[in-house]
């Protein structure tokens, strides 16, 4: 009864992490996709409704997961969805979601939400609640993600989904090696992952687990888990070269399947249009774009339009080149050491261009694999404490242990930077004895760390609806608050950099 009632949602939630997978093909391989993503993109704008989202079938109400597939896609096209071109009615995608009165229901529910979002670096946050610390509240003990009381338990996409969008937001898996563990103990004696565990096999989950498990810290060329799932991958190729679902499909290939693979292949360093991986001389790539329509659109398989939109979507997205697992596709940060080569989103005319340099330079702050910075990117709690650790040069091993926050548990990534500032006397937790790592920090809250790091005697806080006042007040006269500040808004990278760079300044940290 699970199996069929989670079927169709299986089907569609699969495509989630298109948002972000490995979808790189090399120059090599002599694919042009620009006529392809060009007819794609177009042929998503003549669907978009006037309240800016997008539905299930062209003439349709606008769907929430659908509109999420779509933002992610023309993210990875290089669309604006801020232009006027994706607002028909006034309203863009975004403005859609945020009118949309839909709840998220399940794990998948809330992972889709946190990719889109984060592909168009509009933070974490979804109707008042933020998306990374929900996600992260799901993990079970034993390392899963899941909504237990939901009747989650076992479900592996949901599992997946979780760990993706985390690293989408630039969130630090928790609890990272158990959750590894949990998704190689659900792999099936064929090598293949099913959604849930103890069910076949099948191309798209397994495709979406090597990623995943990548994203883990296991590395392609050595991994047994990967290389197995590999061969299973093969067992799904049909004679067209495209690539079957497996048991949920019989033998016909189909385009999701084929996007899966191609992304799996490629996050493992393999070549998609390889001998190996071809059929003769039909792969994955070639079958795919054969299911490509004169109007834009991709057929799910030849002849049939299942959800042409999000089928179009998610075939966008795996001819957009965009790296995920290997390299991250939106938000997984450069190892701490790297000061890198000039950010390509931080021009010398930007507000923070100088501050943000410094910083980058002194190993405080990293970008991203892509050569961005993503300046609007909203902090959290957690973030923050490592940013400010950095910042003032402070040894976080010094600090390790029980941290004493019911929601900062030990081998929680923040967990020595949140206690290194504890320590410090520069944060506080917040009331019922937890700290709300996952929440994003204000500027309210940023004036307060700010002033308790300044060699003054710290004020008290106020009552009232303005407690922070005081903090505001010495902020602002030793110039540490960035231009605009707003104390109840949350704050973005570029604006937690400037002040940052201005309290060095202050306390002389080199």
């Amino acid at each position: 009864m699970i199996l069929k009632k989670h079927k169709v949602a299986i089907i569609i939630i699969m495509l989630l992490v298109f948002s972000g997978s490995c979808v790189s093909v090399s120059a090599s391989q002599g694919e042009n996709f620009t006529p392809e993503r060009q007819k794609a993109v177009r042929y998503l704008h003549t669907t978009q409704n006037q309240d800016g989202g997008f539905p299930y079938k062209a003439g349709q109400d606008s769907s929430q997961s659908v509109t999420c597939w779509v933002i992610m896609g023309l993210a990875v096209a290089g669309e604006d969805i801020n232009d006027e071109v994706w607002a028909p009615g006034g309203k863009n995608p975004v403005d859609f979601l945020n009118n949309c009165e839909e709840d998220l229901q399940n794990t998948c529910d809330y992972a889709r939400t946190l990719l889109a979002l984060t592909s168009v670096q509009q933070g974490n946050v979804y109707h008042g609640s933020d998306l990374v610390q929900s996600i992260c509240s799901f993990q079970q003990e034993d390392g899963q993600f899941a909504r237990i009381y939901q009747g989650e338990r076992g479900f592996i996409n949901s599992h997946m989904w979780s760990i993706l969008a985390l690293n989408s937001a630039g969130q630090e898996i928790p609890a990272k090696e158990k959750a590894r563990q949990w998704l190689i103990n659900r792999q099936n004696s064929d090598g293949g992952f099913g959604w849930c565990e103890g069910i076949p096999s099948d191309a798209d989950d397994t495709a979406v687990a090597i990623q995943v498990l990548i994203v883990l810290g296991e590395d392609p060329g050595k991994s047994e888990v990967i290389k197995n799932s590999l061969s299973y991958l093969k067992t799904c190729q049909v004679e067209d070269g495209g690539f079957s679902s497996g048991y949920l499909a019989g033998t016909k290939s189909n385009a999701s399947s084929d996007a899966w693979v191609i992304q799996a292949l490629l996050a493992s360093g393999e070549t998609p249009a390889a001998q190996a991986w071809s059929v003769k001389d039909n792969n994955a790539v070639t079958h795919l774009l054969e299911l490509q329509n004169q109007n834009g659109f991709f057929y799910y398989m030849p002849g049939v339009a299942a959800g042409p939109i999000q089928t179009t979507a998610t075939a966008l997205m795996s001819l957009c080149k965009i790296p995920y697992s290997a390299e991250n596709y939106q938000a997984q940060q450069l190892p701490e050491s790297t000061t890198g080569p000039a950010l390509s989103d931080v021009s010398e005319a930007y507000w923070a261009y100088q501050q943000i340099s410094e910083l980058v330079k002194a190993d405080v702050l990293s970008g991203y694999p892509d050569g961005t910075f993503k300046p609007e990117n909203l902090v959290n709690r957690a973030e923050f404490a490592k940013m400010m650790v950095r910042g003032m040069d402070l040894a976080s091993d010094e600090y390790l242990g029980d941290t004493g926050f019911l929601d900062v548990p030990q081998d929680f990534w923040a967990s020595s930077y949140i206690m290194a500032c504890v320590n410090k006397g520069y944060v506080n937790g917040m009331p019922g004895g937890v700290f709300c790592p996952g929440q994003s920090i204000t500027g309210a809250q940023l004036a307060a760390i700010l002033v308790r790091t300044l060699p003054i005697e710290t004020p008290a806080s106020g009552t009232g609806p303005y407690w922070y006042e005081e903090f505001v007040k010495i902020a602002d006269e030793n110039g540490l608050l960035f231009p605009g500040f707003d104390p109840e808004a949350a704050v973005s990278r570029a604006q937690c950099a400037y002040s940052i760079m201005k309290l060095r300044e202050i306390v002389k940290v080199n």
